[in-house]
């Protein structure tokens, strides 16, 4: 199996605008959220959250990486 072409600038631009709302879509489910009891026990960021904070920071890495404008 071939592995998939990654997206370039010279990708369309509605494609484009369609992988910039996923990765938005995927930060917005990976941000922790604003009440943790975990993270209020802790009086920091709990495990999850912290993973999730920062899977949700490679996304943006990536649309960067990728030159993709990834909508806040």
């Amino acid at each position: 199996m071939l592995p998939a072409p990654a997206a370039t600038a010279t990708d369309p631009p509605e494609q484009r605008e369609i992988l910039g709302q996923a990765l938005a879509d995927a930060v917005y489910y990976r941000d922790p959220p604003a009440l943790c009891r975990a993270c209020d026990a802790l009086e920091r960021l709990c495990d999850d959250c912290a993973a999730g904070l920062a899977r949700a920071s490679a996304y943006l890495a990536l649309g960067r990486k990728l030159g993709i404008e990834v909508p806040q």
